[in-house]
């Protein structure tokens, strides 16, 4: 039986990439206590969601604007004007699978899970973390 539970991010810019690794957990133990596999999506087309380093403040600023440059300046045919953060969304992805073991994520120690915004700000992206049992 899949089982799920979701919760939501709000953002403050258009570019952004926020920790929600306590918020997956929280989700997470909220639904098991054993050992698996969770699913977590992002059911939106111009986020994503990853895992990177959580060790230093500075890595989400870095990486934000490294994919600013990934795409240049490409006129796109799309009218309203965010065809960048769909292709972004696209390479990076909105979906992890991702094991755990007593209801507890199995992250390495610099590792965190982060929602990355490519569309915002936005007040509500929904997130969700589906597992079987």
């Amino acid at each position: 039986m899949l089982r799920e539970q979701s919760f939501s991010v709000r953002t403050t810019a258009r570019e952004q990439i926020l920790l929600i690794t306590p918020d997956v957990q929280g989700a997470l133990s909220a639904l098991t206590l054993s050992d698996g596999i969770a699913t977590i999506i992002v059911p939106h087309t111009t986020c994503a969601i990853s895992v990177n380093e959580n060790a230093d403040p500075d890595v989400p600023a870095d990486l934000t604007k490294a994919l600013r440059a990934l795409v240049p300046k490409v006129r796109f045919a799309h009218g309203e004007g965010n065809s960048d953060a769909h292709f972004l969304s696209l390479l990076i992805g909105t979906s992890l699978s991702w094991p755990y073991r007593n209801g507890q994520l199995i992250l390495g120690t610099w590792q965190g899970i982060y929602f990355i915004e490519l569309d915002g700000p936005r007040p509500a992206r929904k997130v969700t973390v589906y597992v079987n049992g």
